[in-house]
């Protein structure tokens, strides 16, 4: 999660409702900015957070209530499965209800509607293909289900009978039954509503008692919007509450950025990832040149400030979902690149370079007043499943000694020696042989 994801998961929490007691309070009757800029005010205020947290939202939702849904919709669905299918007795029953003629209209409505959207409900909730077809099938199957009970109810007038006693529950079904998000469910409602209104008034079925079985559907689909617009605000303040717990605990307290938590558990996502897309990726390994010299001359409040200061520079360069900067430890941090190739990494190296002098930091130590600088390794690689991820990063780091070695300020990118690389076997300096032969 970028640091302008964070910001805007506190706006979005000023929008629901308080998750800590810093956030304001929100008002009873919002108001919604058009894209014209008027306002619009609202009684009960749509619920959805800016792009791209909405869809995240969403993704995470549609897990949160699949034992929900599971739990739940099987005894609807099979209930009504076994009624539209049962026979003996209960065609007997059909037929006193419905009259004899409208036997072939009811048979239509079972066999052709009713019992393949059920089967197809329990399918989709119970297989792999929920994760993808039960949001938009639930929102069919809800309204369409409704559609056929309106039209039974109307089927049974003549004889005297009536399904009035069963249209409440139908209409809270969208809220409580298929787990729809807060639009969804009054969607699906006011449509239900709308069909039963309509029906009546199209077949001339009228008098008190449709006047007020409308009026107690009316009722509980509009009690049923307020109390599911609770539980759905609710359910969206845990959820930028827990966003942001998390967040808090993978960020680097001083820059900003994730921290070395963050990058270890990611790069590993990465790495497993590019293994089964067959993309390089790429680590660039940044340390700040002198920067003890700094911190003793400077002291270290200007070194915190320091910090600050290079981790904006290198957060411009992880836009993409996968790409990550974070703090690796002390003066030194890395940034993680998915999807790259050499040349791109070059450019981009070239970039930061270019980034941090025009900030034209001052380094106390240096007596000519020149800026801060850093040196930068890089490691880019097409992952491969008997290599490790440990590698990957042992070659990023061997890259930066090289690039101080040869005078710091300057990037050093390595490819090709991964393919001869001994993961765990450093290979040493120049001053590290020398030290070490003598």
């Amino acid at each position: 999660m970028t640091p302008g994801q964070v910001n805007l998961l506190f706006e979005c929490c000023n929008q629901v409702g308080p998750t800590v007691s810093r956030m304001p309070q929100p008002q009873s009757i919002t108001t919604d900015k058009s894209s014209s800029g008027r306002a619009s005010f609202r009684l009960i205020p749509a619920l959805a957070f800016d792009q791209p947290l909405e869809s995240q939202f969403r993704r995470w939702y549609r897990d949160h209530i699949k034992s929900r849904v599971r739990n739940v919709i099987w005894l609807p669905v099979a209930g009504l499965l076994a009624l539209v299918l049962a026979g003996g007795q209960v065609d007997a029953f059909r037929e006193m209800m419905f009259g004899a003629a409208n036997q072939q209209t009811v048979a239509l409505l079972r066999y052709a509607v009713i019992a393949p959207s059920c089967i197809a409900m329990l399918i989709v909730t119970y297989s792999r293909l929920y994760e993808r077809w039960f949001d938009p099938l639930s929102q069919v199957i809800a309204p369409l289900h409704a559609m056929c009970f309106v039209a039974m109810d109307l089927l049974m007038h003549p004889q005297g009978y009536s399904l009035s006693s069963w249209m409440p529950l139908v209409v809270l079904a969208p809220y409580f039954t298929f787990g729809m998000l807060q639009a969804q469910a009054v969607r699906s409602a006011i449509l239900i509503i709308a069909a039963y209104a309509a029906g009546g008034y199209l077949l001339d079925v009228h008098g008190g008692q449709r006047a007020f079985d409308l009026i107690v559907l009316i009722f509980a689909g509009s009690l049923g919007a307020v109390i599911h617009y609770s539980l759905q605000k609710a359910v969206r303040q845990s959820y930028l509450a827990t966003q942001l717990l998390r967040d808090s605990v993978n960020r680097d307290a001083l820059t900003g950025i994730h921290n070395r938590r963050m990058f270890d558990q990611h790069i590993e996502r990465v790495w497993q990832q590019s293994i089964r897309s067959g993309v390089p990726v790429a680590l660039l390994m940044i340390d700040i040149d002198h920067f003890k010299a700094f911190n003793d001359r400077g002291g270290h409040q200007a070194g915190d400030a320091c910090l600050i200061q290079v981790a904006s520079v290198l957060g411009n360069a992880a836009r993409r979902p996968l790409d990550l900067v974070a703090r690796y430890g002390g003066e030194e941090f890395a940034v993680l690149l998915y999807d790259i190739r050499r040349d791109r990494v070059e450019e981009l190296c070239k970039q930061l370079h270019t980034s941090l002098a025009n900030m034209q930091i001052p380094h106390p130590a240096q007596a000519s007043g020149e800026s801060l600088t850093f040196s930068i390794g890089a490691a880019c690689v097409e992952p491969q499943p008997n290599r490790h991820v440990e590698g990957f990063i042992q070659l990023a780091d061997e890259a930066l000694y090289a690039a101080k070695e040869r005078g710091r300020n300057r990037s050093v990118v390595m490819d090709r020696e991964y393919e001869t690389l001994q993961t765990g076997a450093f290979r040493l300096r120049k001053k590290d042989r020398n030290s070490a032969a003598a």
